[in-house]
């Protein structure tokens, strides 16, 4: 059986249904299916993991590419996760590189082991001097087809939120420092709580807008009633939910773009809860410390520290106080949370889906260029 490789070089971390890129990943899984094949692909980017679930879901046997230590249960778990059947599906394993972070020792490996197990090379949307070009290059006995290939063109589909204090709502000006603000953005990726499969199902039929926006986001949590830790970027590795001290003008400073991770810090969605309430569920101040302290800290207190690190006058002024574990709402009186938008339609459509006081900044938004 015909073995083949799906091509992307890495694309935009919010893509959406509409986007080139992805309708011709779509129409060359189809291609496959259609002439019986087989396909070879992984995990670990958006470009890999949209040809494994559309894979999944034609049914197309699949070689997955995976790090050599992943375990049975970690096997099960991808398989559940991309909604794939275990006996369509064969395992190649790949070593590690220990000379990089451990998240991503693996991804030249892989890159380089999906492109020499395929017969037949699809490529789509390859950036040229990327690393793809250049395994495509040393690839000779591999036929290329290039029906599917597109130009490399960066896309993104990030709002501006061009928020400042004199701008507010008047309502929002008269905040009084009795609340905790968890504010949210978008996610590039699955939530908490959701699986490769579902987001690449909706995903695929977004359209022109990003399925996993801030208000998103905010519609998920009043539709869940629950807000969901994370531990991504806690070094306890214990999940918390993260709430400012601070009022929404306050906050208004934190919402800054961060190129690192193409993506805002937070963008104008919250959930605030009552202080009094909020330290009855156990959220607490953060502590902030150097790294000689934290290694004496004990496992109960790490969750609730940060170290200061090189930009120690940042951290401090989130005023950031932490949960551990997710936040029931339903647990709640509806009088002890309010709810943030940024302006007055998703106000009012947002008003709708709950019982709490809606609230919102009221300011212009554009698309980043």
């Amino acid at each position: 059986m015909t073995r083949v490789a799906i091509l992307n070089s890495r694309q935009s971390k919010t893509p959406v249904g509409k986007d080139r890129w992805v309708r011709a990943t779509l129409a060359a899984v189809e291609h496959v299916a259609q002439n019986g094949w087989a396909i070879v692909s992984s995990y670990g980017l958006s470009t890999w993991e949209l040809v494994t679930w559309a894979a999944g879901q034609r049914e197309v046997p699949l070689a997955l590419v995976v790090p050599e230590d992943t375990t049975d249960d970690q096997r099960s778990d991808i398989l559940r996760r991309f909604e794939l059947r275990g006996e369509l599906v064969e395992w190649i394993a790949v070593a590690r590189d220990d000379g990089r972070s451990r998240a991503k020792n693996w991804w030249e490996g892989r890159d380089a082991a999906i492109v020499s197990s395929a017969e037949l090379l699809l490529p789509i949307r390859i950036r040229k001097g990327g690393r793809l070009e250049g395994l495509l290059a040393v690839r000779e006995s591999a036929s290329i087809d290039d029906r599917f290939r597109i130009p490399h063109v960066s896309s993104a589909h990030h709002i501006r939120f061009d928020i400042t204090p004199d701008s507010v709502d008047a309502e929002l000006r008269t905040w009084d420092n009795g609340w905790l603000i968890h504010w949210t953005r978008a996610c590039s990726g699955p939530w908490p709580g959701e699986t490769e499969a579902e987001y690449y199902t909706a995903l695929s039929k977004s359209g022109d807008e990003y399925c996993h926006t801030g208000v998103h986001a905010l519609q998920r949590i009043l539709q869940e009633k629950r807000l969901r830790a994370s531990s991504w970027r806690i070094g306890s590795g214990v999940p918390v939910i993260a709430f400012t001290e601070l009022s929404p003008i306050e906050s208004i400073a934190l919402m800054r773009w961060r190129p690192r991770w193409s993506r805002w810090s937070i963008e104008p969605y919250g959930i605030a809860i009552r202080r009094e309430l909020a330290e009855s569920l156990g959220l607490r101040p953060v502590r902030y410390i150097d790294n000689q302290e934290w290694e004496s800290l004990t496992v109960e207190e790490k969750p609730f520290s940060h170290t200061r690190g090189k930009k120690a006058d940042i951290w401090p002024a989130e005023r950031e106080w932490r949960v551990a574990g997710d936040i029931d709402l339903r647990t709640i009186p509806i009088d002890q949370v309010r709810v943030i938008t940024r302006c007055q339609f998703e106000r009012d459509a947002i008003a709708i889906m709950c019982e709490h006081r809606v609230m919102c900044f009221e300011e212009r938004s554009t698309f980043l260029p």
